[in-house]
């Protein structure tokens, strides 16, 4: 790991039990509070805005794995690659630069000796100058190489004004996301790998705000599949979701021409959570000897469910069924045919069009594995002549944006405040790839200043059959009871394969706030955005699932007695983001639509609305939170919006609120 704390070194950062938050001496605290903590009540709050902040960073400025401006030969690259029948470069390192030249055509690869533990990474070269002339190549590379044959690179040619993203696997190239480009030296090119996606970023002096996007694609996982999953072909777009006959059939052919071990497509449950249906394998097609089935229940809806096959089954023509739904059920499709390997039927007869469906092979090798073999590196291509670079950096991948924040706490629920340093979680914005391209971050702020945050660290996931994923939207609370970190999160990391988004849990004796740090964690309810607290002995649970507000309450401290204190339907409104704030003697659960914060009870019951800025567009989160101001509490919400910013690629303001109001007393005694 990058770094890790144990539990001996838990005192030096303050987490010994019972330990309280320091207070904070307020930027401007007003000589009288208003209101009282004793009779406080949701609605006595309003809310303004009072600082909006973009974190973005390529390599997370905490997270960096390799550094090196060729100050003299010792660099840490420790092997150079010849990828093709081209000569290999003439090197020479030294003085601040990186020369690579040659007469004839040239390639090298440069692969060094440091990776990552999460496909979550980004490596940057400085391009100092260019060859002069070139018909084909003049040519930079940046990225992950294993060897000559399998590479993940972003590159810029200068010779054709393209920049594009290669993905090597056993010799054979596949180029994706390839676009017009001009640059001129001296600029700094990146390349981002995120799960299943990959981005290439410039900084020149055209763009004077930092970085911008050249291209991207979120196919990267389709060809290497970093996270472990392994490789795959799908149909996954879709225009259409016919009903599946209550008494009959759908299928789907499909062909595949290498051995396969799972098969799946998504299916809409019109928001029913206890739906159940058959799915059957067989063989050329609706008439085949069945090759397996199984009787799936409670679906979630708009999920991908799969038959795993306990050993891979050869190439050749398969057909996949679905009957005996227990309810209204639609497999989503296609109205037009577009795939050239497959074939919609119904009851047994083929149709126009497309079902949704993967197929998956079987992995090159667990995340583990993976990583350890694709090194940090970068290359050079040219005609002839001189390219010089003069600085490589690499590490984990920071964020073009946030989502989802979520303060760290104790088990009552108080905020984890140290001197004047809020600690909180964020979802990282990722990019191509969607949804399983972000991952959770550790993040502190400056209560002095809201614009002064700082990633400190960074949680994954690991799954036990070896991949890393970044599942987030989750919440970080230290327990001095147990001495450890239950850790929260959302099953997100592997969403373009599954869809089915469950809330996972575990605990951590590392302290998980610093470093980098992958976790196995057990599912524990079906929905998103949890937030936990302890209320009179009890752990409470509040999450949405499909715009629903859901309560839970266990009967244990381990969170394997879920029990539905309460739901509230939010009258077929869409609301999520669910949080839980102490405001005066109670607890309440907080959610979000595109509209309006809502406040309920523990039962999930409404209590009205929360005086809150909402940014229009998107479904900000209410992250309320009471900070100590002397003998008084300022209440303030973390929240976020959806403004984007197309040249860098950043997503989403952190935006902080502070309510109007002093409060009097404080909420945790």
């Amino acid at each position: 790991m990058t770094r890790r704390t144990t539990l001996k070194s838990l005192a030096m950062l303050g987490m010994a039990a019972g330990a309280a938050p320091a207070a904070w001496p307020a930027h401007a605290v007003a000589a009288d509070a208003e209101l009282d903590v004793r009779t406080l009540q949701p609605s006595d709050l309003s809310f303004s805005t009072t600082a909006l902040s973009v974190p973005y960073s390529i390599i997370s400025p905490n997270f960096v794995r390799l550094d090196d401006s060729f100050a003299d030969g010792r660099s840490p690259q420790s092997e150079l690659l010849r990828p093709t029948a081209e000569r290999a470069a003439g090197v020479s390192v030294g003085d601040g630069a990186f020369r690579a030249n040659g007469r004839e055509p040239y390639f090298t690869l440069v692969k060094s000796s440091t990776g990552q533990e999460a496909p979550y990474c980004a490596v940057i070269v400085d391009v100092e100058s260019l060859a002069e002339e070139a018909l084909h190549h003049n040519t930079v590379l940046t990225g992950l190489v294993r060897d000559e044959r399998n590479y993940l690179l972003g590159w810029y040619n200068h010779a054709s004004r393209t920049t594009g993203i290669d993905v090597c696997v056993d010799g054979e190239v596949h180029t994706l996301g390839q676009v017009t480009a001009e640059l001129t030296t001296p600029f700094r090119l990146a390349l981002t790998a995120t799960g299943p996606g990959a981005n290439v970023f410039v900084r020149d002096e055209e763009n004077a705000r930092g970085w911008r996007v050249l291209t991207g694609s979120d196919q990267v996982g389709t060809l290497l599949d970093l996270r472990g999953l392994g490789r795959w072909i799908a149909n996954a777009a879709f225009d259409t979701a016919p009903v599946v006959p209550a008494d009959g059939t759908q299928g789907q052919l499909f062909t595949v021409d290498e051995p396969f071990t799972k098969v799946g497509s998504m299916f809409g449950t019109w928001q029913a959570t206890d739906c159940a249906f058959t799915l059957t394998l067989r063989r050329e097609g609706p008439a085949g000897a069945e090759v397996t089935r199984s009787r799936l229940t409670d679906v979630p809806d708009n999920s991908w469910q799969y038959l795993d096959l306990a050993e891979p089954l050869p190439a050749g023509t398969y057909y996949l069924e679905v009957s005996n739904p227990s309810s209204k059920l639609s497999w989503w499709g296609n109205s037009d045919d577009v795939i050239a390997w497959g074939q919609a039927y119904e009851n047994g007869r083929p149709v126009t069009g497309d079902r949704t469906i993967r197929v998956m092979f079987p992995p090159a090798g667990s995340a583990e594995q993976m990583l350890a073999a694709y090194r940090n590196g970068f290359g050079v291509r040219a005609d002839a002549g001189t390219i010089v670079l003069s600085r490589v950096q690499a590490g984990y991948y920071g964020q073009a944006g946030i989502r989802d924040p979520v303060i760290v706490s104790l088990p009552d629920g108080r905020p984890y405040i140290r001197g004047h340093q809020l600690y909180f979680t964020l979802t990282n914005h990722g990019l191509a790839g969607g949804i399983p391209a972000a991952h959770m971050g550790v993040f502190r702020m400056d209560l002095r200043d809201y614009t002064r945050v700082e990633e400190i660290g960074k949680i994954y996931q690991q799954r036990r059959d070896g991949a890393v994923l970044g599942d987030h939207a989750g919440q970080v609370i230290y327990d001095p009871a147990i001495r450890r970190f239950r850790v929260l999160a959302v099953t997100f990391g592997d969403a373009d394969v599954y869809g089915d988004f469950a809330t996972e849990y575990t605990t951590s004796g590392a302290d998980v706030l610093h470093g980098v740090h992958l976790l196995r964690s057990k599912i524990v309810a079906q929905g998103i955005d949890p937030y936990a607290v302890r209320v009179d002995g009890r752990w409470r649970l509040a999450l949405s699932l499909s715009g629903r507000t859901y309560s839970y309450a266990f009967g244990d401290d381990d969170f394997r007695e879920p029990m539905v204190a309460g739901v509230n339907d939010n009258a077929g409104i869409y609301y999520e983001g669910t949080k839980m704030a102490k405001i005066g003697p109670h607890w309440y659960i907080l959610s979000s639509s595109g509209s309006d914060y809502r406040v309920y009870d523990l039962a999930a019951g409404l209590v009205g609305t929360l005086d809150a800025p909402h940014p229009s567009g998107w479904i900000p989160h209410p992250m309320v939170l009471p900070v100590p101001v002397g003998p008084n509490t300022r209440f303030i919400q973390l929240s976020m919006d959806g403004d984007g910013d197309p040249v860098s690629g950043a997503f989403g303001h952190l935006r902080v609120h502070e309510a109007d109001h002093l409060v009097r007393g404080h909420e945790f005694r």
